[in-house]
């Protein structure tokens, strides 16, 4: 009997389908929750503190690190393992910002990398004295340098990862690591080779490490929130493990018995009545923690020890509003604003549980997220400005897009004469008429001391 029943397995799968808004494409099976960076220092940290979910350091049975959005933010490092002989796998975590890298692997063997994506960091992964590491199905986008292979880091085998715009894809000091396996290399977005057989692999190989069999697609592509992409739909957890959710996530029972066969799986919610499982629940009412009781039943009435999962119930939309700070106008062609002129976004509606994090963009470039005022640069004339908020659930807003006017440019003024008013010239004072002209001769003076005068003509 107690071997039949540990034989019955009941867990929890919660299906979602994620659309990221800005650039497309859909994902799944998100479990995102929000983490502080990572620091283990021996074998003795691989512990839930330190984001293991599962595993117990064989190979048999890795530790696992699964499943945590790291936000770097200041910190040197997203997840840094240091001088560890552990088996142990990181997995479908998202790393970004972190100064030098978003995974630091540091005189450890025995390690995978696998499904994450590593983002606006000084280098991705940065592998140093580092052996036997396998990273595969892996995102690299937007770093200094995608993946360092550092002095002392052999046997390291890289493959089917995508590298998106990154300064320098790759570096390998010691030049002893795979980056391919089989025939399958990796995505390079700068390799500049050709494809003519359409096989989908480069008919050059990548410079700038060995990798043979370029990759002409990236076999992984982006799905989580970054800032080339803008926002994706995920899971997050809460401070106290719980999974975040709305009331569009189906929440789905399933079990499995190797004898008899499972008969039935019965639930109960915040202590309702016992229900039989019959079709993916969704949760209903008001916002909130919900505790989910379930176990299975086999044929023969052997009934599994009872499980539980508790979520918090979020489904209220945010929303955003922008003012503009001084010096700002507006008049019937838009708004107008200079480069020093501060922008706010503020939260009109937002989570009742968790926190709701606000993005921005600036003429459709990289999404940020809104952390204070900040300012519209560049050249006199038109800018837009996107922006959107996303709650603890994963509700996003819909984005809103305007349009402001930049204008640095002081007026100038120009002096100029005016016209003269025409006016008629007064005289000047009236000139001395001369005296008039004598046609009398004048007397002459005589010899003898006589006047007389000349003869008139």
């Amino acid at each position: 009997m107690t071997r039949k029943i540990a034989l019955l397995v009941a867990a929890v799968t919660i299906v979602v389908t994620s659309v990221v808004l800005m650039g497309g494409g859909v994902s799944g099976y998100q479990w995102w929750g929000e983490h502080a960076p990572i620091y283990i220092g021996s074998n003795s940290e691989f512990t839930a503190a330190n984001g293991v979910v599962a595993g117990s350091g064989t190979q048999a049975d890795p530790y696992v690190i699964s499943g945590w959005s790291i936000n770097a933010g200041a910190a040197d490092y997203g997840i840094y393992i240091d001088h560890t002989t552990s088996y142990f796998i990181i997995k479908n975590c998202v790393i970004e910002g972190a100064r030098n890298a978003g995974i630091y692997l540091n005189s450890v063997v025995n390690g995978q990398i696998k499904g994450c994506e590593l983002n606006l960091s000084g280098i991705g992964i940065h592998l140093l004295n580092a052996t036997g590491i396998t990273i595969t199905r892996t995102v690299l986008a937007n770093n200094r340098y995608g993946v360092v292979a550092d002095a002392g880091s052999r046997g390291n085998v890289i493959f089917a990862n995508s590298f998106i715009d990154n300064g320098l894809s790759a570096r390998d000091v010691a030049h002893a690591n795979t980056w391919y396996q089989g025939t399958t290399g990796n995505y390079w977005s700068d390799y500049t080779g050709t494809d003519k057989n359409a096989d989908g692999i480069g008919d050059q190989p990548y410079g700038v490490v060995d990798d043979p069999y370029p990759l002409v697609s990236p076999p992984v592509t982006l799905t989580h929130f970054t800032p080339a992409h803008g926002p994706a739909t995920s899971l997050p957890r809460s401070p106290q493990g719980y999974i975040v959710v709305n009331s569009s996530v189906p929440i789905a029972l399933t079990a499995r018995d190797p004898g008899s066969g499972v008969a039935k799986i019965l639930y109960s919610i915040n202590g309702s009545t016992w229900k039989e499982y019959s079709a993916p629940l969704n949760l209903t009412g008001s916002d909130g923690v919900y505790k989910i009781i379930y176990y299975a039943v086999d044929h023969l009435g052997n009934a599994e020890p009872m499980q539980s999962l508790t979520f918090v119930l979020d489904n209220h939309p945010p929303a955003t509003a922008i003012s503009f700070g001084t010096p700002n106008y507006k008049d019937q062609t838009g708004q107008w604003i200079t480069s020093h002129t501060p922008i706010t976004l503020t939260l009109t509606a937002h989570s009742t549980y968790g926190t709701t994090h606000t993005y921005y963009a600036i003429d459709n470039g990289s999404w940020h997220q809104y952390s204070g005022p900040f300012c519209v640069l560049g050249a006199d004339g038109p800018h837009t400005i996107s922006y959107y908020s996303r709650n603890a659930s994963g509700i996003t807003e819909s984005v809103t897009t305007i349009t402001v006017y930049v204008d640095n440019t002081p007026p100038t003024t120009v002096g100029r004469r005016s016209a003269a008013t025409p006016h008629k010239l007064q005289p000047s004072a009236a000139a001395p008429k001369p005296a008039p002209v004598s046609t009398t001769p004048a007397p002459v003076q005589t010899s003898g001391g006589t006047t007389q005068t000349p003869p008139h003509k």
